[in-house]
C-alpha cells in the first residue's frame, strides 16, 4: 500500500514547461502516476505515449484533441497515440503513465 497525503511531495516543472507535477508513485515499468497542475490558457507540446495514458480530472477544464474534460472525467489514450493538452481553466488532474511520454519537436 502506498499513501501520499494531500499537499505532500515536491512539485516539479513539467518537461514541456506547461505546468508542474508531483510524483505519487514510480512504476517498476519506468512509468509513474503523477498529479499535474496547469494554468488557464497554457498549451503543452505534442507528445506520444508509448505505453498509453490514463487521465482523471480533479478540477478545472482541459481540452485534449477537441474533448473538453472536467472534474470526474476520465480519458484513456491508447499506446502510441500523439496529442497535446490545453488548459481551458486552471486545472488539476492525475495521470497514470505505464511509460513516460516522448515530447515531439514542434
Amino acid at each position: 500500500m502506498t499513501h501520499v497525503p494531500a499537499g505532500s511531495g515536491d512539485w516539479l516543472e513539467s518537461p514541456d514547461g506547461a505546468g508542474r507535477f508531483r510524483i505519487l508513485r514510480l512504476h517498476d515499468s519506468g512509468g509513474a502516476t503523477v498529479e499535474v497542475s496547469i494554468r488557464a490558457g497554457v498549451e503543452g507540446r505534442p507528445h506520444r505515449h508509448p505505453g498509453g495514458e490514463e487521465l482523471v480530472m480533479l478540477g478545472g477544464q482541459v481540452e485534449i484533441d477537441g474533448i473538453v474534460l472536467g472534474p470526474g472525467d476520465y480519458l484513456h489514450t491508447a499506446p502510441g497515440a500523439v496529442h497535446r493538452a490545453r488548459a481551458v481553466t486552471d486545472a488539476c488532474f492525475v495521470l497514470i503513465l505505464p511509460t513516460l511520454p516522448e515530447y515531439l519537436d514542434v
